[in-house]
């Protein structure tokens, strides 16, 4: 069952079936899907799940389309700190940056690759054919686009870049599926300090620097709404971009501080569309949340740029479609 509000579908989810109207529903047009998941950690509840992928795989076999997982290295994404209510690091996050992690590269490849084993995502993939990218490996092995085709992309539609380096980092691999529908997998995510995470915060994890928040936050988060934009300029100037805000098993209350999530099962809702703005906010209404901090200003900055419907409302939508925290 589903409802439309504005050009953005809110599905309920009880079965495959409802899987499949909400995918069809997202007007896939490409025969590959490029997907960014939400993997900046492994905390329970706080990351996109394999039983999540696997039912949105096994719509996009029926399509006859082909998945191709795109994501970077974290410093969060390790068997240390995947541990609930404790942060503990094997090097400090100033040797995590782009420049200085790379001497940690086997470091990562071997937390990427117990990450995807312990979550079931190394046979899903295998299951379904879909491909994985990772942004940081391909970029420390030097296959990414010359950096003038992606302004040359980029800026007829948009200023430029605030953060230059950014149009450095596409991988070649990437660039192949251009004009491809790329959709943004984010997790419902309510987080402590910055309130609702969504569809359009989850592209900030397309930046390279397993590190990154040093850099792209910095200074009470200064450069953080800029650095997303930058993100989202680059990405919609190259694909045909969906957002989707999934709950469908769980969603999350997260304080990153303390690294503790508190989960919200089964509420069973999937939100999507092409209209990113409105698909987050009508997501933040579900969840009886609110943008906080820097998230407040990321709202006005995304409209600026890229438009979108901020006025919509869900009267109408069933209450038990409202998030209920326990």
């Amino acid at each position: 069952m589903f409802i439309r509000k504005g050009s953005t579908n809110i599905s309920k989810v009880t079965t495959q079936a409802d899987i499949d109207e909400f995918v069809s529903l997202l007007n896939i047009k490409s025969d590959v899907v490029v997907i960014k998941p939400n993997w900046v950690d492994g905390l329970d509840c706080s990351h996109t799940e394999v039983k999540m992928t696997e039912m949105f795989l096994s719509s996009l076999k029926d399509l006859g389309k082909k998945a191709v997982f795109v994501e970077s290295y974290t410093f969060w994404r390790t068997d240390k700190m995947c541990l609930q209510g404790k942060k503990e690091d094997y090097f400090s996050s100033e040797e995590a940056t782009l420049e200085s992690g790379k001497r940690h590269w086997d470091f990562f490849k071997r937390m990427d690759k117990w990450f995807l084993e312990k979550e079931g995502f190394a046979n899903l993939f295998s299951k379904f054919g879909a491909e994985y990218i990772n942004i940081t490996k391909e970029i420390w092995s030097g296959n990414v686009i010359n950096r003038e085709k992606i302004k040359s992309n980029l800026e007829p539609k948009y200023s430029p870049l605030v953060f230059p380096e950014l149009y450095s980092y596409i991988p070649t691999k990437l660039y192949e599926f251009k004009d491809s529908c790329f959709i943004s997998f984010s997790k419902a995510k309510l987080d402590k300090y910055y309130g609702v995470s969504l569809s359009i915060k989850n592209l900030f994890g397309l930046i390279p620097d397993p590190s990154r928040a040093i850099k792209y936050h910095k200074d009470d988060d200064k450069y953080l709404i800029d650095a997303i934009v930058d993100v989202h300029k680059i990405y919609q100037s190259l694909f045909d971009m969906r957002f989707v805000v999934d709950g469908v098993f769980t969603a999350c209350l997260m304080d990153f501080d303390n690294n503790m999530t508190t989960p919200y099962k089964d509420w069973g809702v999937i939100i999507g569309g092409k209209d990113g703005l409105e698909v987050d906010i009508i997501g933040r209404k579900l969840m009886k949340g609110e943008f906080k901090n820097a998230m407040k200003e990321l709202s006005m900055a995304y409209k600026t740029v890229f438009g979108g419907n901020a006025d919509v409302n869900i009267t109408g939508v069933p209450s038990d479609w409202v998030l209920k925290g326990e």
